[in-house]
Parts: C-alpha cells; structure tokens; sequence
C-alpha cells in the first residue's frame, strides 16, 4: 500500500526535535530535507536578564509580560531577590512561560486570551492600564504591535530582550535549500515558530527575488504552520499556510500533511 508522502519532498527548518520530526515525516513515505535554521542563545551572556532585574529592582513596575519560556527560565538564572518580581502582576503568554514561572516559584497571575500578540492586548486591554508602566520580556525584535496597543491605553512600555537567535546551519546549506524551492523540487515545507519566519526570508533575500520567491511559495509549495502565531506570521510576511494542524504539535501536524496529499491524490 502507497504511503500518503510516498515521493513527497518535505523541508523542515526545526532545531529542537529534527530527528523526530523527520522520523515521523519519514513513516508516512516522505523524503525530508532537514535544515535546521535558528538556535536559542542568551544575549551578551545574560545581560539581558541583568538589565531586566535591575529595571525592576529600581523603577516601579506595574506589570511583567513573558512571551516564552525559554526567556523565563533564562531570566531565573539570575533572580537574586524574586520579591522585587512579586510586586508587579505578571502575565504569561502561553503554557510554556505559565510553566517556567512556576518552576522559578512566581506567580502567574494572567495568562493570555490566546498565546498571541493579539491574545495578549486582549487581556491586557481589561487591566487599568493608564499611567502604568509595563515591563515586556522579548526575544530579539521588538513588539511594535504590543507597545503601540498598550500605550494608545495610557501605559508606558519597556521591552527588554532576555534572548536571541543564532544561525544553527551553515550558509550554504540555507542557500541550497532556497535554491531547491526556487527550481520546485521542495513539494512541502513546515515552519514550527513565528521566529523562524522572518529570519527565513532574510536569509532568502540573499539568493532570490522577493516576490518571485513568494509567489513560489504559494503557488508551487505546501507550506505547513504550526500554531496560530506562526501563521499569522507567514501572512504577515506575504505568504499563505494550507496545512495548519488543529492540535500545534509536531504529530497531528505530519498526520494533517498526509491527509492533504491524501485528498489531492485522491
């Protein structure tokens, strides 16, 4: 019996579980093409995390926003006096930060409407926020939507990066991945975080026209989002997902690409 990948060439840019994503993939028929694109590393060796203590420590803080927990875990390295983080309510956008914070000993005391930008203007939006001052955790860029949504409620707003992004492949190894997208030999690619969108683009940018690019993409491309984030950041960068798992995680997602290329074979 035909497997539902059987021929199907799936690119994945996952860092964390390649290995078992392409396992997975790989069950279902596909040939997977791994390259791995972004690699977490703390800022400056944590200055990031010192200069958002010290903010703390020195300024009154009404509320403390963690976008993930990777930044939550970084950031508790470096916790000398947790109280100076007990006198601001804290929201988590997600499970993963709600997780962290517990295992540092904080309290969570909002968690987003949906672990999104959006989701978290939201919820923010039913806080009296005016004349507040709003500490953001970041990952490399700033949030432009959050900040402008939070001070059009009267809040002042800080971010602060606790963590960046690093290339994990080599440059060739990108370059030959935009050069098989380009001559249409990639039939599926799969993004798992919003983080690796933008920096994918970028590293496009080197190699291809931006819109002749795109419009491979849409056109020739399977492109597989997962988690509501992701998505909205692949429209936001002109480019449209058509497998989006409901469940964000890496095996409904497989099983939702096989389904796609079930009904089109069908």
């Amino acid at each position: 019996m035909t497997r539902p990948l059987e021929g199907i060439r799936v690119a994945i840019i996952e860092n964390r579980y390649p290995e078992q994503l392409t396992q997975l993939l790989e069950r279902q028929g596909a040939v997977v093409v791994s390259v791995p694109l972004l690699k977490e590393t703390p800022v400056e060796d944590a200055a990031g995390a010192r200069r958002f203590l010290s903010i703390c420590d020195n300024m009154p803080i009404d509320y403390l926003v963690f976008y993930t927990g990777v930044g939550v875990d970084i950031l508790s390295k470096q916790i000398r006096k947790p109280e100076v983080l007990e006198r601001s309510r804290i929201l988590a956008r997600g499970p993963k930060a709600v997780n962290a914070l517990k295992r540092a000993g904080l309290r969570v005391d909002l968690v987003a409407d949906s672990a999104t930008t959006e989701g978290m203007i939201r919820t923010l939006s039913r806080e009296p926020l005016k004349g507040k001052t709003v500490l953001v955790q970041l990952y490399g860029a700033e949030n432009t939507e959050l900040s402008t949504a939070l001070q059009k409620k009267g809040a002042t707003v800080i971010g602060v990066s606790i963590y960046s992004y690093s290339q994990a492949s080599s440059t060739d190894a990108i370059e030959s991945l935009v050069k098989q997208i380009l001559a249409k030999e990639i039939h599926a690619l799969v993004f798992t975080s919003a983080t690796q969108v933008p920096f994918f683009f970028e590293s496009a940018a080197q190699w291809a026209d931006n819109s002749a690019f795109r419009a491979v993409l849409n056109d020739d491309v399977v492109l597989v989002s997962v988690g509501e984030v992701t998505t909205n950041a692949l429209k936001a960068a002109g480019v449209q997902p058509r497998v989006e798992p409901e469940d964000p995680k890496m095996g409904p997602m497989v099983k939702a690409l096989a389904e796609f290329f079930e009904r089109r074979n069908a």
